[in-house]
């Protein structure tokens, strides 16, 4: 395929159109952590005390409650993450070394949210809200919040705690977040525009590289959504490709008669690929959210942003098991560098920046299907490559923020593919 990650290019004056739709059967609920380790995507807010180190205003009645430990109650957040990702790729040999070509995504996101608070007795909440007057301290204290063993003290209830995240409630300030609740959009992603030169082609090597650019044109996160799923960091991308095929099946095959491309397409052939990418994400300025780890983000500030450029490593091969079908599949290791956030001073930089040098590791196991060696032989009349994937991202770190373009998810697919030539 013109587009795909290997050194192939199209003949001059030959254009393709690609297609391909990444199904994720398996919902994406865990990501990796700083040190490698799985967790829930909410796992910051699941099963924990909403204390004062949710809550810091909470702080002024400790003296008041057992333990000096104030808590309104037991959160439980599950956020549970579906994807669809159709990607459509132009192609078009401009000369027969040079291929220039674009991407186009089209995302189709869910985030199933069940979020709840559980004040009731056994739970760790010991303050409430004032509802009448009381005597003496801490009960006669014009505060809105009081422990529960004074009169006139209700329970926080759920939809207490979705006001107090959004607009507030009377006499507690809010902090602007949108309701905790199931998410959905859909949209275009981030438009790829690249050319391919074929700078080698011998019987035994075909090296390429490629330069190209990202658009940011897709849905970016919502600072104050923390239920939300961006697939877009906002930001442009210059992009370069390294692709270097070795025909390994040439060490024991006798050599015959043909271009080297049509080769690539007899049975028993085996070809080796190594891929480099580097990817340049370009300073942008945009709004976010900061706080302490395990703590809401409660600061809000434009900032200057310059995401890690980001660096891959890839090393795959393909067997022609038996013309027109193949087997490949491949390892990719990747790194990212860390975040660097410029804002107001009072702003938490390092909170933001922080494990933002993320990596990855992850295998693709493909069976593909090309209709090209019978084209050639006059035995069918489009040529076509199509294929069926799996992924598996398997290890990695990262950040804990949610909303942090640098978070790895842990996350499977299944793909298609078909590719046309004309």
């Amino acid at each position: 395929m013109a587009a795909a990650d290997d050194a192939a290019v199209l003949p001059k004056g030959r254009f393709s159109l690609g297609a391909e739709n990444r199904f994720y059967p398996f919902p994406t609920e865990k990501r990796f952590g700083p040190n490698g380790n799985t967790e829930d995507l909410a796992g910051a807010f699941n099963n924990r005390a909403l204390d004062a180190s949710v809550f810091p205003s909470l702080s002024a009645l400790s003296p008041f409650v057992p333990g000096g430990r104030p808590s309104i109650g037991d959160s439980s957040l599950h956020f549970e993450y579906h994807y669809n990702i159709l990607t459509v790729a132009p192609a078009y040999g401009v000369t027969d070394h040079l291929t220039i070509y674009a991407e186009i995504p089209y995302w189709w996101v869910r985030n199933d949210v069940d979020a709840s608070v559980n004040s009731a007795p056994g739970s760790s909440a010991n303050v409430g809200l004032r509802t009448g007057p009381g005597a003496g301290v801490p009960c006669g204290l014009p505060v809105p919040v009081l422990p529960l063993a004074c009169p006139n003290t209700r329970r926080f209830t759920t939809e207490d705690v979705q006001q107090i995240l959004g607009p507030g409630l009377p006499g507690i300030s809010g902090f602007g977040f949108k309701r905790i609740e199931d998410f959905s959009a859909d949209g275009f992603g981030d438009i790829t525009l690249g050319a391919k030169y074929q700078y080698l082609r011998t019987d035994d090597w075909r090296l390429a590289a490629t330069v190209g650019v990202r658009l940011p044109t897709g849905r970016q996160d919502d600072p104050d959504d923390l239920a939300d799923i961006a697939w877009s960091t906002g930001a442009y991308t210059l992009l370069a490709r390294l692709h270097n095929d070795y025909i390994l099946s040439n060490l024991w095959t006798p050599k015959t008669q043909g271009a080297p491309e049509t080769k690539l397409l007899q049975t028993g052939t085996v070809l080796l690929n190594f891929t480099f990418r580097y990817d340049w994400i370009l300073a942008d300025d945009v709004t976010i959210r900061a706080g302490a780890p395990n703590a809401l983000p409660t600061s809000r500030a434009r900032v200057h942003r310059d995401i890690g450029d980001r660096f891959e490593f890839e090393f795959g091969g393909q067997w022609v098991v038996w013309s027109p079908f193949s087997l490949s599949a491949l390892y990719r290791y990747a790194f990212k560098l860390e975040d660097r956030i410029d804002g107001p001073k009072t702003f938490p930089h390092n909170f933001v920046e922080k494990d933002t040098d993320s990596t990855e590791q992850l295998y693709i196991v493909q069976l593909n299907f090309s209709t090209i060696p019978l084209y050639l032989q006059k035995r069918f009349p489009i040529p076509l490559n199509a294929f069926l994937a799996y992924r598996d991202r398997f290890a990695g770190s990262g950040p804990r923020a949610i909303d942090s373009p640098s978070q790895i998810l842990k996350a499977r697919y299944i793909s298609v593919g078909l590719q046309l030539i004309f």
